[in-house]
């Protein structure tokens, strides 16, 4: 029973993070909004490990893995989402995310050599077609006429760089603790947004709002940090196939706390999340030995 709190708590602070993150950007770059989740994240994970910080010859020893996973993967996909929500809402952005078992799926068989099933197939494109069912806002015949959000768009590029960090965690993330290789890569995401600081115009911090301030701290220490800890406690306790399976938990999570974010949730956003939530079922279905479920959003 704790496993299933865990777990359930985790997705639910995942998506909470698409509704913060809009609420930083209404006062602050997609640079500087990355910067602050990503100071808080970091702080909060070195909080949580300090007894067992990584020292400098496990991270010689993993640099490529590390480096990877956390400049391209995590730090790629943090951009796109920014940017992207600046042009998608929340709902939106949380229902073209939950693609991503999906996609984990074919890179994992193109990277790490995995099989496909029929199944597996199957269930990407349905998961594809809810997809586009939601770009086209729940009107099918909009695909004569089709236009792509420019923030849709944006969100379905970061989704490529999410698939690609949860198949780099499978790949480079064997030979340290969990905690420590998110610690790791969330630094090195955090190094990325610093080195981009000086073309961004940087708020003066005295400026932001109490809201900001809660926003930005619920994104990078529940968002981030702590819903990674639950995650891996979930996962520990009852293992990654049955926990990977409480991910699809995520758009729902944050279509539903949509309502006290006063963002608009429509018909088209629950029959589009339906399709992909059956695609991404269908995909879990009989997971492959090498079925990647380490999240971070």
């Amino acid at each position: 029973m704790k496993a299933v709190l865990y777990l359930i708590l985790a997705t639910i602070f995942l998506g909470l993070n698409f509704h913060l993150a809009k609420i930083i950007l209404h006062e602050v770059n997609f640079i500087e909004a990355g910067f602050w989740r990503f100071l808080f994240g970091v702080g909060a994970l070195v909080f949580l490990g300090f007894k067992k910080l990584p020292n400098s010859q496990l991270i010689t020893k993993n640099i490529k893995g590390i480096s990877l996973t956390g400049f391209v993967g995590l730090f790629g996909f943090n951009i796109f989402f920014f940017l992207g929500l600046m042009n998608s809402s929340a709902v939106n952005a949380a229902l073209i995310v939950s693609l991503n078992p999906a996609l984990t799926i074919l890179f994992s068989h193109k990277i790490l050599k995995t099989s496909i099933k029929k199944t597996q197939v199957l269930g990407v494109f349905i998961a594809f077609m809810g997809v586009t069912y939601v770009i086209l806002n729940g009107e099918v015949t909009n695909l004569k006429n089709l236009q792509f959000n420019y923030g849709d768009i944006l969100i379905l590029i970061a989704n490529v760089f999410f698939a690609l960090h949860h198949v780099w965690v499978k790949k480079y993330g064997t030979t340290i603790s969990n905690l420590n290789f998110t610690l790791l890569t969330s630094s090195c995401c955090l190094i990325g947004f610093l080195m981009l600081i000086p073309i961004s115009e940087m708020e003066v911090i005295t400026t932001h709002t109490n809201g900001f301030w809660m926003a930005t701290f619920g994104i990078g220490c529940l968002g981030t940090a702590l819903a990674y800890f639950l995650w891996q406690k979930g996962v520990k306790i009852t293992g990654a196939d049955k926990a990977g399976i409480f991910m699809n938990i995520v758009p729902l999570s944050a279509a539903i706390l949509a309502i006290f974010f006063n963002e608009s949730l429509h018909t088209y956003h629950l029959i589009g999340g339906f399709i992909i939530i059956l695609g991404v079922l269908i995909t879990r279905n009989k997971p492959s030995k090498s079925k990647i479920h380490k999240p971070l959003s």
